[in-house]
């Protein structure tokens, strides 16, 4: 070839390359166009390729945006995030981590602290001064369970506070299930209320509060050294019951079992309990089985 007709190739191969790369240029705007702001109605194409030619490029164009994607994501991701693998890590902005350290010694799992706050059952009654009729409150009135031929009570339950209350025809109602004194007095209130409303002359009276039955979990405790170092105060016999009578006072008497379990019946009154419970758990520590 002579040095004309290279000239005349090289412009030509200039310019066709020219108008690939402006016709690949076109082909991503119109992509963008169509898929990154879709809108309902015709899009608009700005150049005379028809819309199979579109198409069928937008695989091309697909590839080449993830590839850019994944390389920015990457590059952003070395440059903000801290070196993890670095063993200086204040370096990075943290705190540094100690170093693990083989030890035959093993820290020991946290013990759980002991329950010396007692569960109480409160046990109370009120008479409604007014004769009942059962079989009415019973179709009139949920959660209630009534089967003369074996009971001749009634028995009542409510959630707020869960309790339970046993009525007779006389009016007499005995309340059970309440954890305080004053949780018991908001049943009884919430019982009679109830049957108030059903249409009976219903007044309180004598509300008292009949046993409170107590108890909580501790230690285990060694039953048989106990009742060697207490006898005057213990009745253990195994072969008959599994638990140990603790008598703490005249007409006070502990049930103790060898897990640690602690039960108590027979008080008037909150303050009697944790007076009792506080008498007897000075002693159980000193048989403490390990």
């Amino acid at each position: 070839f002579s040095l004309m007709d290279e000239s005349a190739l090289e412009r030509y191969f200039d310019s066709f390359i020219a108008n690939v790369s402006f016709h690949f240029h076109l082909v991503l705007c119109s992509f963008h166009v169509l898929h990154i702001n879709p809108v309902k109605q015709e899009p608009k194409v700005g150049f005379s390729e028809t819309k199979a030619e579109v198409f069928l490029l937008q695989p091309l164009y697909c590839e080449f945006y993830d590839e850019t994607r994944q390389a920015a994501e990457s590059e952003s991701r070395t440059d903000s995030s801290p070196d993890y693998s670095s063993q200086n890590s204040t370096a990075a902005g943290g705190t540094p981590e100690p170093e693990h350290v083989d030890s035959p010694v093993r820290p020991m799992s946290p013990v759980m602290p002991v329950s010396r706050v007692p569960a109480l059952n409160v046990v109370s009654s009120v008479r409604l001064c007014c004769r009942l009729d059962l079989n009415l409150i019973a179709s009139k009135v949920w959660n209630v369970e009534y089967n003369p031929k074996n009971y001749k009570a009634l028995t009542m339950r409510i959630r707020k506070p869960r309790t339970t209350a046993v009525i007779y025809e006389s009016g007499y109602v005995i309340c059970t299930g309440a954890k305080s004194e004053e949780q018991s007095r908001v049943a009884i209130r919430r019982f009679a209320r109830m049957v108030q409303k059903l249409g009976f002359p219903v007044s309180l009276f004598n509300l008292k509060i009949l046993n409170l039955v107590a108890s909580c979990h501790t230690f285990p405790v060694s039953l048989e050294r106990l009742t060697m170092a207490h006898r005057q105060h213990c009745s253990y016999e195994p072969e008959l019951f599994p638990a140990l009578f603790y008598t703490v006072k005249a007409g006070t008497t502990l049930t103790i079992w060898a897990s640690g379990k602690i039960s108590y019946s027979g008080a008037k009154s909150q303050a009697e309990v944790y007076k009792v419970f506080d008498t007897i758990y000075p002693v159980l520590s000193c048989f403490r089985r390990q």
